[in-house]
């Protein structure tokens, strides 16, 4: 019992590091904090605005969350991470949990310390992005399925744990949409008809549990379509069935693309992949209900229905993460000893880093040895500063490795030792990365800029936006002939922002206390045009310009498209 609360308490410190030390970073980290800052300014919880633009294309669980997080602690990068931190941590928890229920008393430690020492799923509970708390859900609400199957189950104790399932598919459909049926659902259908058992089905609690699924999920639908007709075409039928099907979104990769995001992700634990799902695969026991083949079944369902999609992103598969540590906590359960891949991969991994340290470290020596790194100039000096961390990241995955294999005999020290070095590595790469930052975030350019950028009066963002700097600014920004995956709000509202340039121009220059941000080569391609701009700061992504008085030219003014072509 010590052991346990003393391994919880280690976790939990390791877990904590990082929050509010690094920069909020672009795009994902940005778009979701500034939505939630600006929900938090305006008191609108029904309809997300990001750039005082409406956004539909996420449900609102997360942005309630840390809105709420903005409101009590301020516009901070701890309070914008702090739902994925909170759910990250809470997933282990319930995977701690449900791994002794399920499969045995040991079971559970041993899958919370594998998912916790899980390098993808370790860095994306310290990331503000919708899949940690997505994965969260999705993963109470299987479990609480799994839990409602057992045979000797009272009706009161299945209904109970299928209310909590259905709640917790409720709170993933308004984390990310309808992924959060979708997954499972087509799971339990393939389990039943691999078993030929449907027996699963009369546990569902259908009515009383349905019913807990719309009163939780359905009112904010309901709300959001009251003011915004519209939005319910364009969430369900463009937000899902298009991006699946299409590559409307621009994310296209090979079918093959989520299996090395995957392998990479359970580092140091992907050796143990094959053996944890393909044996429930395999071997169970007929007409009786077994979890760890749901489980696999699940895992891999969720790596073949986005690897079928249209658009792919590496964090879609994230909600298998917690699925594979369990199976894997149930075969070291019946393990006496470490398996041996495990410290080797740690090592390797470890070399490996090391190597790629040293050579962002010495470039000219790594040009010299004929490795060619492609490394932006400008990034050369950044990167130099990031390999301290790179290699003090090696270091401890080497000294695990070689630790745990001299341990691998007694597996239970070996497992917390890899697990908390393996979760401490991640955070030391994670905190490095602020190396990065300059290109990475806004932050510091708000920092330079701070008092010219708050009196602008207007601030314009010209072809591009920069959520982060909305965010550290606190306010947000004019946008000119830009729409992105703001295109389906400006429909809505089309008066928050400006088409082209040709329609900016004129207001330009009667607004001498305005400011403008554009990208360097947007600034090269208008100085050719001759507009009236003032330079007033300039790094490697961004211009900040001011109008010149008198204007730099005078009479009709051919307009431009965002390439300097004359229209």
């Amino acid at each position: 019992m010590k052991q346990g609360a003393a391994l919880a308490l280690l976790i939990l410190l390791l877990w904590s590091l990082g929050l509010s030390t690094r920069s909020i970073t672009r795009p994902d980290e940005g778009r979701y904090a500034e939505i939630a800052r600006e929900m938090a300014v305006s008191g609108d919880w029904i309809t997300p605005h990001l750039n005082g633009i409406p956004y539909f294309e996420k449900p609102p669980l997360q942005y309630w969350a840390t809105a709420g997080a903005i409101k009590l602690f301020g516009p901070t990068e701890w309070a914008a991470r702090a739902w994925s931190a909170s759910t990250g941590l809470a997933c282990l928890l319930w995977v701690w949990f449900l791994g002794n229920r399920l499969f045995g008393i040991g079971a559970g430690w041993r899958s919370a310390l594998v998912l916790s020492g899980s390098i993808y799923f370790a860095a994306l509970g310290h990331i503000n992005s919708l899949d940690m708390g997505l994965t969260f859900w999705m993963t109470i609400s299987v479990g609480a399925f799994l839990l409602a199957q057992f045979p000797d189950s009272q009706p009161k104790t299945i209904r109970r744990w299928m209310g909590l399932a259905w709640a917790g598919a409720a709170a993933a459909l308004l984390s990310k949409g309808l992924i959060a049926l979708a997954l499972p659902g087509t799971t339990l259908l393939l389990y039943s008809l691999w078993n030929q058992d449907f027996s699963s089905w009369k546990r569902l609690s259908p009515l009383t549990g349905g019913l807990l699924f719309l009163l939780l999920a359905a009112p904010w639908f309901w709300f959001a379509a009251q003011e915004h007709p519209e939005f319910l075409r364009f969430f369900f039928i463009h937000e899902h069935f298009q991006r699946f099907a299409s590559t409307v979104h621009q994310r296209v990769e090979p079918f093959w693309y989520f299996l090395p995001v995957l392998l990479a992700g359970l580092f140091p634990w992907t050796g143990m992949l094959w053996s944890s799902v393909v044996k429930p695969l395999r071997h169970v026991q007929a007409r009786r209900f077994s979890p760890q083949r749901f489980l696999a079944l699940y895992a891999l369902f969720i790596l073949v229905f986005f690897s079928l999609s249209g658009s792919k992103l590496p964090a879609y598969i994230l909600p298998a993460f917690p699925a594979l540590a369990l199976l894997m906590g149930r075969q070291l359960l019946h393990q006496t000893h470490m398996p041996s891949h495990v410290p080797v991969s740690a090592m390797a991994g470890g070399v490996f880093l090391a190597v790629g340290a040293t050579l962002l470290a010495f470039p000219q020596g790594a040009k010299a040895l004929g490795v060619d790194l492609d490394v932006d100039p400008d990034m050369v000096t950044l990167y130099q500063h990031y390999a301290p961390w790179i290699a003090s990241a090696a270091t401890v995955w080497l000294a695990a490795g070689l630790w745990c294999w001299h341990q691998r005999a007694r597996q239970s020290p070996a497992l917390r030792v890899m697990a908390l070095s393996s979760l401490l590595a991640t955070q030391l790469l994670l905190q490095g990365s602020e190396a990065l930052a300059t290109v990475t975030s806004s932050k510091a350019l708000v920092q330079q800029q701070a008092g010219a950028l708050h009196q602008a009066l207007p601030l314009y963002s010209v072809g591009t936006y920069d959520q982060v700097l909305d965010y550290y600014l606190q306010r947000t920004v004019t946008l000119v002939a830009f729409q992105d995956e703001l295109a389906f709000g400006l429909t809505l509202q089309p008066g928050q922002a400006i088409a082209t340039l040709k329609d900016f121009l004129p207001r330009w220059r009667s607004e001498p206390d305005a400011r403008a941000i554009m990208t360097p080569d947007l600034y090269a391609v208008l100085t050719r045009a001759h507009w009236p701009l003032a330079l007033q700061f300039r790094d490697s992504r961004h211009v900040i310009v001011a109008p010149t008085t008198p204007p730099a030219v005078s009479g009709p003014e051919p307009g431009l498209d965002l390439s300097g072509n004359r229209r």
